[in-house]
């Protein structure tokens, strides 16, 4: 399976993680009556803050990206080699449609 960049290799966006905590700990009662449902205009505004609050580059992702750039085992043969199952099987999948 493909990792999320978000967290890959321990670049981890624990700001938004804490921001999502503690959201989800004053949600409102309007949106438990709901059913669970948490879509709503806080939550949309909560997470334009994040992005708003978080730095457009992270040098330590840029640096971790120049560095894998040059691996010659970068990506995993394994990782390769899934990618390329999953696209043969796919273009089976639509060749016998």
């Amino acid at each position: 399976m493909i990792q999320s960049t978000s967290n890959l290799h321990g670049y981890n966006r624990t700001d938004a993680a804490s921001l999502s905590n503690a959201k989800q700990a004053s949600l409102s009662k309007a949106e438990v009556e709901t059913g669970g449902e948490r879509l709503s205009s806080s939550n949309t505004e909560a997470l334009r803050e994040a992005l708003k609050n978080s730095p457009e580059i992270r040098p330590e992702v840029v640096e971790k990206g120049k560095q894998l750039a040059v691996d010659p085992n970068y990506p995993p043969r394994q990782l390769i080699e899934s990618l390329a199952k999953l696209m043969v099987d796919s273009r089976e999948t639509a060749d016998s449609e």
